[in-house]
């Protein structure tokens, strides 16, 4: 007898100008100069990497789209630890029942006894279940249908580039960008055009699928429908800088995808005490005139006229690059390259002499910046050991 299948705008205060959207809206990226300014014992500093807007439209690539008819294998609930089932076995009441699947994978059918089901979609369940009563108490395999009347929870790695990777546990019909936003959303690294999904099965089986969540986003279409399920493994990966010309990460600065809030500091340059450094809290996707724009009075006229250089740790570079920056020209000029994206973690040097003291404390130190860890630790024991002590 055949089976029944179930079917699963920004005023700047103090400043007074107004700077039109299109100018904070740009897309801003790295190209380098032919001069530097670098310490040459260590040789921590790369050439001046520029930080300027681009001229064109995004431009993001093609890749394959989601199918869901060929990605079927993703979109087919398999049974695991905690899942409720409720299997009817027709013209057999007896037979018939509901349960958990127990710690050791099993679920209890009357009579039957207990049979395995981790990994099984509801259709195998239908077919495991009519074989088996087949052939041990009815003359003929009975018509079954099995139904899911309780998930587990999502419980899901999530590693690359997220703010905080780690293990999450989600409720059923959690969504991809959904997932990316709980872990503290992207870094500025990530390449959000390639997120992967990894699924293990029972038989030892990897499935992978790579699913793209910048290019629906650019061109306003829905995101792919993508079914998460516990166990699996989420990896954001990181950008190519061979295609970074093709993804705008100031548009996705300001998206839910990303890391929602920056911490930029701001090195001051005081007499007598000798120099302060000021922790600010940005929306992510702020440039370096919004910075200017909320600092207090005393702090902006300190940002003078070719005294004021950005320095940041580049990962995909693994070192430090410096911009500068001229508060003037970008305000009284449009000099639109001087508006830079800010990074979490970046840090404004407001005088040429703290920069040079900072170019004598890279002299001293013992163990070389090569993270973004270090490069702010380097930072807190620059002020609060005077540039020496600590090193």
């Amino acid at each position: 007898m055949p089976l029944f299948k179930s079917c699963g705008s920004i005023l700047l205060s103090g400043l007074m100008f107004w700077v039109s959207p299109s100018f904070l809206g740009l897309s801003l990226s790295y190209s380098q100069s032919e001069t530097t300014t670098e310490n040459p014992e260590s040789g921590l500093f790369a050439p001046p990497q520029t930080l300027r807007g681009d001229d064109g439209v995004p431009r993001p690539p093609s890749p394959p789209p989601f199918d869901p008819l060929t990605s079927k294998q993703f979109n087919l609930y398999r049974l695991d630890v905690g899942d409720g089932v409720s299997v009817t076995v027709r013209d057999f009441d007896e037979f018939s029942f509901s349960g958990l699947v127990d710690p050791e994978g099993n679920l209890f059918v009357p009579i039957l006894g207990r049979i395995p089901v981790i990994g099984l979609s509801l259709d195998e369940v239908e077919t495991k279940v009519a074989f088996e009563l087949g052939q041990k108490y009815l003359q003929n395999e009975p018509e079954v249908v099995a139904l899911l009347t309780g998930v587990r929870p999502v419980d899901l790695t999530i590693i690359g580039e997220v703010v905080r990777p780690g293990y999450y546990a989600f409720a059923q019909g959690i969504s991809l960008n959904q997932v990316v936003a709980q872990a503290g959303g992207s870094t500025p690294q990530a390449d959000l055009r390639s997120i992967v999904v990894r699924r293990a099965l029972v038989d030892g089986a990897i499935l992978e699928e790579e699913i793209d969540l910048y290019t629906p986003l650019i061109q306003g279409k829905s995101l792919p429908l993508l079914q998460l399920q516990g166990g699996d493994t989420v990896i954001v990966n990181r950008l190519n800088p061979e295609t970074v010309r093709d993804y705008d990460r100031a548009v996705v600065a300001r998206t839910t995808l990303t890391q929602q809030t920056i911490t930029v500091r701001v090195l001051i340059h005081e007499i007598p005490s000798g120099r302060r450094l000021q922790n600010v809290n940005l929306p992510n996707g702020s440039t370096f005139i919004d910075l200017v724009g909320i600092l207090p009075g005393g702090d902006r006229l300190r940002l003078k006229q070719n005294e004021v250089t950005l320095l940041r740790f580049d990962p995909d570079l693994g070192r430090v690059v410096t911009q500068s920056l001229n508060p003037e020209s970008l305000v009284l000029e449009g000099d639109i390259p001087q508006n830079v994206l800010l990074r979490d973690q970046d840090v404004i040097i407001t005088s040429r002499t703290l920069l040079g003291e900072i170019f004598a404390a890279f002299n001293i130190i013992t163990q070389p910046i090569r993270d973004l860890f270090s490069f702010t630790d380097f930072f807190r024991r620059f002020t609060n050991g005077n540039g020496r002590r600590g090193f």
